[in-house]
């Protein structure tokens, strides 16, 4: 089992990872370039090729390779540059300091998820600087504008970036876990379409707010006909946002509803639109003058590791050799940059980070640099 963390290279993990949270990559609007310029500054010190990918309006994806020993698919470490926004509740330490406190590093993204990120690099470059060579060809993409729209992982797909990667770690935060599943999401925007008149008229009226009602009432009332995934449960949705008319004395012509639907592997976009498509035709009996469209604003696709492959038990031994505790398999609700990278694609891929995801997107953000440090080997050890 390699050490990659002791004494002084621990020590220069640590200020790796505080670099990396002083450098803001809010997003919106994102300016990931800044951060990708920094790290291929700092994996040229260290002997790493990589390359900035320009994506234009300041953002940008890092690509580093090591070459590995055969000629077998590469192995795909991942993780994105952004964060989201710190909020605006105050913290108890500025959000892009990276202050530490005990064993805690706080800081925007210090979970979710530079701290993951950090540790593939500092992975990578250890095994460069000395001398070791994977068995196979590892790639590391760091990825713009995964907290918005996965315009990062999109860029590098379209570029081909895919072709010959064999398998993926994505350094989300896992508190050390081992995840093996996540989540798909569909956004989708359903707009009511009636006709105004006078509050006190109704009758006059075609009221865009009651259709829309009906439609959200008839949706809880169902559910998607599958089986629970054995990690994740069954599908959900939730109904996040509202907007209909102008004024309290106005019949409402429009209303618009924003849902969030969390698919299981299986399901796609289609059966979230089946579904809505049902319960119109079926409410227009009641309500013969309802009109209503439907729009996906945003469509993940559920990612899951094939069952039984051998990637599963590799990274479950690893993690447990390198802790010394009880590690868990599991699933998650969110999803990743894994659903645009492999799309369309069948390949194992685990997830795996140092970040605890109870403190994504939270105030006061930390990380343990005992998971970190652990999670540097856990990359070290896993490439091999």
């Amino acid at each position: 089992m390699l050490n990659a963390v002791s004494g002084e290279s621990a020590r220069e993990a640590v200020d790796l990872l505080k670099s990396i949270l002083r450098i803001n990559t809010t997003n919106p609007p994102g300016k990931e370039y800044q951060l990708a310029i920094w790290l291929a500054a700092w994996l040229e010190k260290k002997g790493v090729a990589s390359r900035v990918v320009d994506l234009g309006n300041g953002r940008a994806n890092l690509i580093a390779r090591l070459s590995g020993s055969s000629g077998q698919p590469a192995l795909l470490y991942t993780g994105h540059l952004d964060t989201v926004p710190p909020g605006d509740l105050a913290w108890d330490y500025p959000p892009f300091a990276a202050e530490q406190a005990g064993d805690l590093i706080y800081g925007r993204g210090a979970s979710d998820m530079k701290g993951g990120l950090a540790a593939m690099i500092f992975a990578l470059s250890w095994l460069k600087q000395n001398d070791i060579t994977p068995g196979q060809d590892m790639v590391l993409l760091a990825t713009a504008g995964e907290e918005v729209d996965c315009c990062g992982a999109q860029a590098f797909c379209d570029g081909g970036g895919m072709n010959g990667i064999g398998a993926a770690v994505v350094g989300e935060p896992s508190n050390g876990d081992v995840i093996v599943a996540h989540k798909g999401a569909v956004w989708l925007e359903i707009v009511t379409k009636g006709r105004t008149a006078h509050g006190s008229m109704p009758h006059l009226g075609i009221n865009a707010v009651v259709h829309m009602n009906a439609i959200v009432s008839s949706l809880y009332q169902r559910s998607f006909p599958v089986q629970p995934n054995d990690w994740l449960g069954l599908p959900t949705f939730s109904v996040n946002k509202i907007q209909g008319g102008v004024a309290t004395n106005v019949i409402s012509d429009n209303c618009t509803c924003s849902i969030d639907f969390r698919l299981i592997p299986g399901q796609t976009a289609n059966d979230v639109t089946a579904m809505l498509q049902d319960i119109i035709q079926e409410l227009t009996p009641a309500y013969p003058e309802l009109a209503a469209e439907l729009k996906i604003v945003n469509y993940r696709q559920p990612v899951a590791c094939p069952e039984g492959h051998p990637i599963i038990d590799k990274a479950l031994a690893c993690a447990r050799r390198i802790s010394g505790t009880p590690v868990n398999l599991r699933g998650v609700n969110f999803y990743t940059d894994a659903s645009t990278l492999l799309q369309g694609l069948n390949l194992p891929v685990i997830f795996y980070g140092p970040g605890d995801d109870a403190q994504a997107h939270q105030p006061n953000e930390y990380i343990s640099v005992t998971k970190y440090l652990e999670a540097i080997n856990f990359y070290t050890n896993f490439g091999r």
